[in-house]
This record gives structure tokens, C-alpha cells and sequence, in this order.
């Protein structure tokens, strides 16, 4: 392997067309001591980015996927939010309904009671007039007796 030699780190970053701030931080990745003295494969790795843009790939194939997967939970969780409000629909009307059958016999039953209450009443009146039709009918003195006694 031959053996680089550079007197600052800045004329290694010269020849290799880079910044300075490039340089230390391809160093710091490749983990390469800046030195004076470099190899010819130190050398290719401060020129090459290469595990640096593999890492980015790979994290934007990780973002896209995990984009996807999260799409596409955000689309079921859309599909049963939904359903639960369609179900949620149902149940409001099955009250409803329920409450207007429930207040509907209630007013029926009512009606029943008032004519119980009624035909009581009626039945009531008609002992009354019977009895007072039986009391008369016993105090009622024929035509002869009433003139003779």
C-alpha cells in the first residue's frame, strides 16, 4: 500500500476537493486519524461518501415503508371510525324509537285508566239509582192505601 504524505489537513481537503469541515467529518465516519501519514485506501474513503449515501438510502426505503404501513392503518382506523358512526346512527334511532313506543303506550294506558275510572263511575251511579229506585219502590204505597192508610 502506498503511503500518502500531507503537511496540514487542510491540503489533504485541497487535493481531495473538499472543505476542511468535510474532511473531519468523513474522518470521523470512516474512522480515520488525521495524521500527516494516509493509505491509499484511507485516501479512497475520504474521497468516496458512500457509506454515508447507503445510510441514507437505506433510511429513506425505512421512511417510505414505514409510510405505507402507517397509511394504511390510518385507512382501517378511517374505515372503522365509520362503521362506528354509522352504528352510532342506529342506536340513536333505535332510542328514538323505543322512547316514542314507550311514550305511546303510556298514553294508552292512560286512556285505558280514564275509561276504567269512566265505566267505575257509571257503575257507581247506577247502584245509586237502582238502590234509590228499590228504596222507593219499598216506601211507595199502592193508591188505596195511601187514602186509607
Amino acid at each position: 500500500m502506498t503511503e500518502h504524505l500531507y503537511k496540514s489537513v487542510k491540503a489533504l481537503a485541497d487535493e481531495l476537493g473538499i472543505s476542511r469541515t468535510t474532511l473531519y467529518k468523513r474522518a470521523k465516519l470512516n474512522g480515520i486519524d488525521l495524521n500527516g501519514n494516509y493509505t491509499s485506501q484511507q485516501i479512497e474513503q475520504l474521497k468516496t461518501v458512500q457509506f454515508k449515501m447507503d445510510t441514507e438510502q437505506k433510511n429513506e426505503h425505512f421512511f417510505q415503508s414505514e409510510i405505507q404501513r402507517l397509511s394504511s392503518q390510518l385507512t382501517v382506523k378511517d374505515e372503522q371510525i365509520a362503521e362506528l358512526n354509522q352504528q352510532l346512527k342506529q342506536a340513536q334511532k333505535l332510542a328514538d324509537q323505543a322512547q316514542q313506543l314507550q311514550l305511546k303506550t303510556q298514553l294508552q294506558l292512560e286512556a285505558e285508566q280514564q275509561k276504567v275510572l269512566a265505566l267505575e263511575t257509571e257503575l257507581q251511579q247506577d247502584e245509586v239509582v237502582s238502590e234509590a229506585s228499590a228504596n222507593g219502590a219499598k216506601n211507595k204505597k199502592g193508591f188505596w192505601r195511601r187514602i186509607f192508610g
